[in-house]
């Protein structure tokens, strides 16, 4: 059986221990807490009041 720590894609076998536990633990920390960066870019337009930014069609009456 592998050590799941040695068996990690990208991390040599011969790292040390601490290498390879503080790739994990940046691993682990960046997909429990998410990046924000990559979270902006899913969210939903905003909803409510929207500063105008077309061209005003109407004529004013006289």
């Amino acid at each position: 059986m592998v050590h799941p720590i040695a068996s990690m894609a990208g991390q040599p076998r011969s790292a040390s221990l601490l290498q390879r536990f503080s790739h994990w633990l940046a691993e682990t920390i960046n997909h429990a807490w998410g990046n924000p960066g990559e979270e902006a870019q899913h969210r939903p337009p905003a909803i409510g009041v929207q500063p105008f930014s077309g061209e005003a069609t109407r004529r004013r009456r006289r």
